[in-house]
């Protein structure tokens, strides 16, 4: 680390040996909402210091969440394309043992959460997350070898096991909202909520999130291209070939993990990054009244319990956690699959669906960005889901308007960022309470997947789901009916804001105003006591 930093610190030396001295933290203006103009990335009357800021920011804290994603969501979801790819034949799966594959690795997602906490206690992130991503990646590589179902749902378990240490331990290394009975730290979402702005949230937000979709495009690929290039090849399956290049693509994140992983910004500094940086992120982030880590006491369960953030927008996260259920790339692949298409079809039609989810994030992660806000994204995901419901309930509408519907389903995966961007920004004034109710929202947003999932689109009823699309579009009009309660919560708490920090300005001007009258008075009565005394 020293040597790279050696480097890095001499290349800029050269690059500004003529240069003026650079700014100060101080001495850079954080620059607020100039004009409504459209902006792509970086937001008008925003400074060079700045801007460099952000572009290092990018480079290293954005660039390795995605990467981190795109590998974890590729071990993750690689069992579906196996499914159709072989394994369901070669081992004579029947009934829900798909189901039971998923839900084995969740179960085990969600019992891993707590040990993994514990353990980002005791060890650095720096070598736990490392550690971790390899193990996983080793047990994903051993279902390669497996031979009965059973052996699969054990090492499933133990991936997701593994796995819970991503979500937290992207956040233990560049959040600093880590709630103490969570040992200091939580479940969704990367440091993209600690080190930038809001107006810089949504569109990284999806970019993110984009990032493990593209890994559900790619694992269907890399499905299709083994399947017509070495299945069979030294004696090995495709379907089985999938988990051992799974295996290989993770393993380079461990080595570039030791190298970027940051440190907490309120504790110490990273290597990649001076001291003017860091304070000017603690100064970018004070700009939007965003809070530092606070003292978790006995008012904190008070605060989240009372206020309406954990109620309300839990409510809004599992319903869209209901509806992402089905359709999906997993539920379009069992129909293709129902309807003979080839292997490569059945792993390469369904990536439509990631292709639509990663367009539609990352403009309307763009266009929240610019508005200042995500109600329109937001409506108009609601719209598309009832639609793509709906024709899936009609059903015999024929092939293309089928296809149709499931590929404008995929727009429910940018609800994922929006919601936790919303959270991020109404909750930004009491970071334990954001810290709470963002962990929530993937805790119990799973929770209830996991449980819809076995009941409601059981593998045994494909390609028709006939309960499932139905109680999906049950879910799809609950959820657009949430939304106007959503809005009514935020405008409410913005007027309330906006009260007090008018009461406040009054009440500071008229300190002002008071304190200079007493001077003025005691002025005046110190020169009259002097003429007095002459």
């Amino acid at each position: 680390m020293g040597f790279l930093r050696k480097m890095w610190d001499g290349s800029r030396r050269r690059s500004g040996e003529h240069a003026e001295p650079p700014a100060t933290a101080e001495e850079v203006s954080i620059a607020p909402k100039a004009s409504d103009r459209f902006y792509f990335w970086t937001r008008p009357g925003t400074s060079k210091e700045e801007k460099k800021l952000v572009q290092k920011l990018d480079l290293c804290i954005l660039t390795f969440c995605c990467l981190t994603f795109f590998t974890k969501d590729l071990d993750r979801n690689n069992i579906n394309n196996a499914y159709v790819s072989g394994m369901k034949e070669d081992l004579g799966l029947e009934g829900n043992e798909l189901n039971w594959m998923v839900t084995w690795f969740q179960i085990g997602y969600i019992v891993g959460q707590i040990p993994s906490q514990i353990l980002l206690t005791k060890i650095s992130p720096r070598i736990y997350l490392p550690a971790a991503e390899f193990l996983w990646a080793l047990f994903v590589l051993f279902i390669y070898k497996c031979q009965t179902p059973q052996q699969i749902y054990a090492l499933r378990f133990f991936v997701g096991f593994v796995e819970a240490a991503s979500w937290p331990g992207l956040h233990f290394m560049v959040r600093e909202c880590f709630p103490y009975f969570f040992c200091r730290t939580m479940i969704h979402h990367p440091g993209i909520g600690t080190w930038y702005r809001n107006h810089e949230i949504n569109k990284r937000s999806g970019i993110f999130t984009a990032s493990g979709i593209a890994a559900t495009m790619f694992s269907g690929y890399i499905q299709a291209g083994i399947y017509q290039t070495i299945d069979g090849d030294l004696g090995i399956r495709g379907w089985r070939w999938l988990f051992i290049i799974d295996f290989l693509i993770t393993c380079p994140m461990v080595i570039v993990g030791f190298i970027i992983i940051p440190d907490p910004l309120y504790e110490k500094k990273t290597w990649w990054m001076t001291d003017n940086e860091r304070q000017m992120c603690m100064k970018r982030l004070e700009a939007d009244n965003r809070q530092p880590l606070g003292k978790f006491d006995r008012t904190l369960f008070g605060r989240v319990f009372r206020r309406w953030h954990l109620w309300i927008l839990c409510t809004w996260f599992s319903l869209m956690y209901f509806v992402y259920q089905a359709p999906t790339t997993s539920t379009m692949a069992l129909w293709l699959k129902a309807e003979n298409y080839s292997v490569p079809d059945v792993n390469n039609l369904p990536t439509v669906y990631s292709a639509v989810s990663i367009v539609f994030m990352l403009v309307s992660g763009t266009y929240n960005d610019w508005r200042g806000s995500q109600i329109e994204s937001a409506a108009l995901v609601c719209v598309t889901q009832i639609v793509s419901e709906a024709m899936l309930v009609a059903w015999d509408l024929g092939k293309p308007a089928i296809f149709f519907a499931f590929y404008i389903a995929g727009t429910i995966q940018s609800l994922f960022p929006i919601i936790v961007s919303w959270t991020h920004q109404v909750c930004s004034a009491d970071a334990e309470e954001r810290a709470i109710v963002i962990g929530a929202l993937n805790s119990i947003g799973l929770a209830q997947g996991t449980w819809w999932n076995q009941v409601f689109v059981p593998t045994v009823e494909a390609p028709r789901f006939y309960r499932g699309y139905r109680a999906g579009l049950a879910a799809s009009l609950a959820l657009s009916a949430w939304l106007p309660v959503v809005v009514w919560f935020t405008r409410r708490q913005e007027r309330k804001e906006r009260s007090e920090a008018i009461r406040g300005q009054v009440v500071e001007n008229y300190s002002e105003e008071g304190k200079a009258s007493v001077e003025k008075r005691d002025g005046a009565a110190a020169l009259a006591e002097q003429d007095k005394a002459n």
